[in-house]
């Protein structure tokens, strides 16, 4: 089978969840024998363009913001055809992104079957978010888009049935994330990161890795559940390490503003954007991973701390906690008293985080390798082209 992956990817360090899920997934997928193409739709660094995903032909993608989703070049298609050949499958992941909308068209004229992992972006929170663009897009032009797809392909269960709830799709599947076999050996030669002294007087870690967006990411709950249970917990000091990038300046503003009013300045640590390895051992300073999210596709940082050793607390809107539960993390509602009492819960049960730990491990190399999920997509894309 030969399958093209459009998707916004970014430099091959970005933080983004996505953005490594993407490139893992094609690379997975080549591993497996696949035809992989992978053509960024959003413009790239330079320094990228020399970028090797072995088994993968990456195109050069648009060298300018693509702004119309009506209208896209005849070229790509030349250039698709003659670089990489006709593909069985065009995959795209990611909503309202114009130059993939306006390459989907293409697709339909030359009777190229596509998909749509939207990666969250068809949720019911995600719709309301910018709510009058989405309803105007919407009519415009995503409605089309999505129904002419030959399927969707959610990440969990919970995202699946919110797409069924608000769109009209052919056919729609269900497929994971996955985490690369490195992680899991990953513990036993690297250490964690040095806290130095933020270490001191810690009861227990938390740790957030991903993109900071206050609001979708419920970080200002988090914040405000750390805030409640430090001054109820007498003796006791529980602190929070954030990694990753600000989504915006507002969220960077709004992050901060929260955590002054808290007083929580010295019990919360920005440790930045951090890639890869260096990325895994601040994940290995962690006790539990907490991500809050109001909602979500799938976080890839929550199945990367349980392939690490580490237990969770998450909300229903991340769309994994049946995952979560069975590794022996914590599934709470997203409010911040609610959030703030399953923290004193751990807090009491913190002798136990190793073995959950141990059991959260065992869940994902059990169910989310790089190659068990490349064998699933695979199977499902040959439903789709009738192999």
């Amino acid at each position: 089978m030969k399958i093209l992956h459009v998707g916004p990817i970014e430099r091959s360090h970005a933080a983004g969840g996505p953005n490594q899920s993407i490139r893992g997934l094609a690379a997975s997928l080549a591993d497996i024998g696949l035809d992989i193409g992978l053509l960024p739709s959003v413009p790239l660094p330079a320094d990228t363009l020399n970028e090797n995903i072995p088994g993968v032909y990456l195109f050069r993608g648009p060298r300018r913001r693509h702004l119309n989703p009506w209208f896209i070049s005849r070229d790509w298609v030349s250039r698709i055809e003659g670089e990489f050949g006709t593909p069985d499958i065009v995959n795209f992941h990611s909503t309202y992104v114009p130059f993939q909308i306006a390459l989907a068209h293409r697709c339909r004229q030359l009777g190229w079957s596509y998909i749509i992992t939207p990666r969250g972006g068809m949720t019911h929170l995600a719709q309301s978010n910018k709510r009058p663009k989405k309803i105007l897009g919407n009519l415009a032009f995503f409605h089309s888009y999505v129904r002419h797809a030959a399927a969707v392909h959610a990440l969990s269960a919970g995202e699946a049935r919110q797409i069924r709830e608000q769109f009209k799709v052919k056919q729609l599947f269900i497929v994971p994330n996955a985490v690369p076999d490195e992680l899991f050996e990953a513990p036993k030669r690297l250490l964690p990161t040095d806290l130095g002294e933020f270490k001191d007087n810690c009861s227990l870690m938390l740790g957030f890795v991903g993109r900071i967006d206050v609001y979708i990411k419920g970080l200002d709950l988090l914040l405000e559940a750390l805030g409640r249970v430090n001054s109820q917990l007498k003796g006791a000091v529980i602190k929070l390490i954030v990694v990753g990038p600000f989504a915006t300046r507002t969220d960077e503003r709004h992050f901060s503003q929260i955590t002054k009013r808290l007083g929580l300045e010295n019990i919360v640590k920005l440790a930045g954007p951090k890639y890869e390895q260096d990325k895994w051992r601040h994940f290995l300073t962690f006790d539990v991973c907490a991500q809050t999210s109001r909602t979500e596709g799938m976080p890839m940082a929550v199945l990367e701390a349980m392939a690490l050793g580490r237990p969770c607390l998450v909300t229903p809107g991340t769309n994994v906690g049946d995952v979560v539960r069975e590794g022996g993390g914590w599934v709470c509602e997203p409010e911040s008293k609610a959030i703030a009492e399953t923290i004193k819960s751990i807090y009491d049960k913190r002798d136990t985080l190793k073995a959950l730990g141990q059991q959260s491990r065992e869940i994902v190399q059990t169910r989310f390798t790089r190659h068990k999920i490349a064998q699933q997509l695979s199977e499902e894309y040959a439903k789709i082209i009738g192999q």
